[in-house]
């Protein structure tokens, strides 16, 4: 209702004043919470909606600016990569290849344009051996010595050696997995995962030029996969009055921004509004005031 409100003052006011294409401040909507399941990580994002009404070519426009705060994505981006599950057990195996990945730095910055997963750590390669001497206690254990007379007696007890391991090689690295906005057409919006920059400053063979792999986990796909969990530009214009969405509104544009210190979204809509509506709108406003 108060959208309607705004909307039906700022076309009175064109009315009046055509010559000069007079547009209302800017009106909010919000702000509005929805929450996002990540990986059992629940995830806030805080929408406002601004509207403002416009003239292109003669006619009148509804003009929608919604920003999308993921301020609370990127605080708890380290929750996140924390359920990917990564290798920590350094004997998984009898053999050189075991390795445990560690990851202490994970942040999302806004970077030139794009949300940025951006990972600092160091994997660590075990060898695992099987320990040829196995471990031995005495144990007192009660037994039958005979004549029905029990008593303790001293038993050794063996069972496997504590595996042998041995630190081959540590390998630190830094990634950065740029994501952006893409708009594929008038109403839909995905994100789209760049190539990721990576760092190494060893020479783990496995761990390949663009694609940050360790021990079968691709850690860059389960963060863009992730990413898509979290940000939703379906759940944002969901976001938007339904008085809008009955304008059948196009999306002008999307990208990622700084908003307060803050990664978020921008998505631009706008709608025509029909001349009929218009009329209707006014002649409403008119009557109500008679």
């Amino acid at each position: 209702m108060k959208l309607m409100c705004a909307l039906i003052l700022g076309l009175l006011a064109i009315t009046l004043n055509e010559a000069a294409a007079i547009e209302p401040d800017d009106f909010l909507v919000g702000p509005i919470e929805y929450q996002q399941d990540v990986n059992g990580v629940p995830v806030t994002i805080v929408a406002k909606t601004y509207f403002k009404i416009q003239t292109l070519e003669n006619k009148l426009y509804l003009k929608a600016q919604v920003i999308g705060d993921l301020g609370d994505l990127q605080r708890k981006i380290g929750s996140i990569v924390d359920s990917f599950k990564l290798p920590w057990e350094n004997c998984r195996s009898y053999s050189p290849n075991n390795p445990v990945v560690d990851i202490p730095r994970k942040e999302l910055p806004f970077r030139e344009g794009a949300a940025v997963f951006s990972i600092g750590g160091k994997v660590t390669m075990w060898e695992c051996l099987e320990n040829p001497i196995p471990n031995t206690k005495v144990e007192w254990q009660l037994r039958n010595v005979g004549l029905g007379i029990k008593t303790k007696v001293p038993v050794v007890v063996t069972w496997p050696g504590s595996p042998i391991k041995t630190i081959l090689l540590t390998q630190p690295f830094e990634a950065d997995l740029p994501i952006t906005l893409v708009r594929n057409n008038e109403s839909t919006v995905s994100l789209n995962v760049g190539s990721p920059d990576i760092e190494l400053k060893g020479s783990l063979a496995f761990i390949t030029k663009g694609v940050l792999s360790v021990a079968g986990i691709d850690i860059n796909q389960k963060a863009a996969d992730a990413l898509r969990k979290a940000i939703d530009p379906e759940k944002l214009k969901l976001t938007i009055p339904e008085q809008f969405q009955e304008f059948n509104p196009k999306i002008d544009s999307a990208r990622f921004i700084d908003h307060e210190g803050r990664l978020a979204i921008e998505m631009n809509l706008s709608a025509l509004i029909p001349a009929a509506k218009v009329t209707d709108m006014v002649k409403g406003l008119i009557d109500k005031k008679v």
